[in-house]
């Protein structure tokens, strides 16, 4: 049997169903030593310590490498933190590691082994890299996102590598491909997406000026208010009796233009929350790309954008936005669609609040980078170059993680700052702040966070060692039943004598993905050591092995192992891979 010893990282994850504690019993010299229960596990998520993504550029704009924990200070609204996890990591992945496969069991048990590879035959390369392009057909232009699409096109057909995985998605939710390789099911998806059918409101305010116009209405004095009149007398000519409506008719239209944009900003948020969920199941590196002009994010709107960085954080997934714009330039004399131009001095301002106004969607932009660790494109209409250089990660980046003081769990924003020691001439870029949690995690909560963010992740951690290899057999041609058999080194357990027995309850999850590292199934046993101090010996010598096992079809698959024990909370983890012809 050729082993294969793989381990974990320390990971702080987010939870699958809390296994309870059992009830001490009476001593019983007949009862069973080890036990096991299996249960499908239930992830969920939660904030806990605070994870902040870190980006360091020199002069040039390129990232460094080579900094310590030692070098960074975080500040939680003013307040320093000790960091209580650092990691740097750089651009290359950690790649799968092949499960060992031996002939175990009796016939009826295991009829066909797993097999070498044909001679001649390719083996089967698993993904990597996970990228998810979303489009924000909300916002586009019809010209944009055909330069966007084109871009996209090209990059995808000479960028992509063979341990890549794409998908493509709107945040309209018209168009959706899942995880693949196949580069023809990909272009197919970019035509499809087109820009939304934009509403012409008369007369036509912009969703910033609009949402200005609203924290005041009745205040003519109010700059906002006041162009907002401007352009409505200006667009429908009003003069005389008929230029005293303009108020009314302007505050009717904002209303409408603030409800539809904040539906608009709110639905976009929400896509990319889910995203950033649906990527954290990813075994490896994760890249969301945002092709968008931006948007606008109104004040009452802001707490729903922490959220899609807090998950996109916790998960190590970056997110990139790229300005399908290119080069903008805005109209040097202001702009009303359908209507006539603006006259005297009134395009001058249109023009002012069409500065603002680009301003603010631009830092949506950055802000979603910048807290995940991406980085924003921007102002350059070479598209092409923007995509090749957003679908690599960073090629240095450090997360930080500490444990708020004295956090209270009232749900409220925490503004955050990151700084150098000796950081001369280079920029830092980190997310901005955090919310607290609205209510107290147990500690079963707590075990089953850190299980499924182990699980969701591609780092190897080896606190417990652990022994992994795989087994199938087929009933049919197409169908089979993959067995994955985890060997436990008990000597790293640690054991709590309690009723003249050696106890420890190990939790064990093992989750299955597919050849694109789509999430399939997990299942979760819990295994209950009660062992003799006759025993001991023996088992600390040869440990335990848990086999799970998942009906499947043929095909490449990807396994991820998590084991975490009660007694000492430490974690293993295992990557392997199974191909079954």
């Amino acid at each position: 049997m050729r082993h294969i010893i793989i381990g974990t990282f320390v990971a702080v994850l987010a939870a699958q169903t809390p296994v309870p504690a059992p009830t001490p019993a009476p001593a019983n010299s007949n009862a069973a030593e080890v036990t096991t229960r299996e249960e499908t596990p239930v992830f969920r998520s939660r904030v806990d310590m605070v994870r902040v993504p870190v980006v360091v550029r020199d002069h040039a704009g390129k990232t460094v490498g080579g900094l310590r924990k030692e070098d960074f200070q975080v500040f939680d609204k003013g307040k320093v933190q000790q960091v209580a996890l650092f990691s740097a990591e750089g651009s290359a992945a950690p790649k799968a590691k092949a499960a060992s496969t031996e002939e175990t069991g009796t016939p009826s048990e295991l009829e066909e082994p797993s097999k070498p590879a044909e001679p001649g035959k390719a083996p089967t390369v698993m993904p990597t890299r996970f990228i998810a392009y979303i489009f924000d057909d909300i916002h586009l232009e019809a010209g944009d996102m055909m330069q966007a699409r084109l871009a996209a096109t090209k990059h995808m057909d000479q960028a992509m590598r063979s341990t890549d995985r794409a998908a493509i998605f709107t945040l309209s939710g018209h168009v959706s491909i899942e995880f693949t390789d196949d580069k023809a099911l990909l272009d197919a998806a970019l035509l499809k997406i087109m820009p939304g059918a934009h509403s012409h409101n008369m007369p036509p305010l912009s969703y910033y000026l609009a949402d200005q116009v609203e924290e005041d209405d009745q205040n003519t004095s109010n700059p906002a208010v006041a162009l907002a009149i401007g352009e409505t007398i200006d667009c429908f000519q009003l003069t005389g009796p008929a230029a005293a409506m303009a108020p009314e008719m302007m505050r009717g239209t904002a209303r409408q233009v603030v409800a539809e944009g904040r539906q608009q900003t709110r639905s976009a948020l929400l896509m990319l929350k889910t995203m950033a969920s649906r990527l954290a199941a990813m075994p490896g590196d994760r890249n969301i790309i945002l092709v968008s002009p931006g948007f606008y994010l109104p004040n009452d709107l802001r707490a729903d954008m922490a959220q899609v960085i807090e998950r996109a954080a916790r998960s190590g997934v970056i997110i990139n936005t790229l300005d399908a714009r290119g080069l903008y330039v805005p109209n040097p004399v202001g702009d009303l669609p359908g209507c006539p131009p603006p006259s005297g001095t009134l395009g001058e301002q249109i023009v002012r609040y069409e500065r603002f106004e680009d301003i603010a969607k631009g830092l949506t932009l950055d802000e979603l980078a910048d807290g995940t660790g991406g980085t924003p494109f921007r102002n350059n209409n070479d598209l092409f170059a923007g995509f090749n250089s957003l679908a690599a990660p960073p090629e240095y980046i450090y997360y930080l993680g500490f444990y708020p003081q004295n956090l209270k769990p009232d749900g409220t924003y925490h503004a955050l700052k990151v700084t150098l020691a000796n950081g001369k001439g280079l920029s830092v870029k980190a997310r901005k702040g955090y919310w607290a949690p609205s209510h107290v995690e147990d500690e079963a909560a707590q075990s089953s966070r850190e299980i499924q963010e182990a699980v969701f992740s591609r780092d190897e951690v080896r606190d417990i060692p652990i022994d992994l290899h795989t087994q199938f057999f087929k009933p049919t041609d197409e169908d089979a039943k993959l067995k994955v058999i985890t060997h436990l080194d008990l000597r790293a357990v640690r054991f709590h004598k309690e009723a003249e027995r050696n106890r420890d309850d190990v939790t064990l999850v093992c989750a299955l993905f597919d050849r694109n590292g789509n999430f399939l199934k997990g299942i979760q046993k819990t295994v209950e050591m009660r062992l003799k101090d006759e025993s001991m010996p023996g088992r600390l010598r040869t440990g335990i092995s848990v086999g799970t096992e998942f009906d499947v079809k043929t095909g490449a698959y990807m396994i991820r192992v998590v084991v975490r024990d009660a007694g000492g909370r430490q974690i293993a983890a295992a990557n392997g891979s199974a191909e079954i012809p």
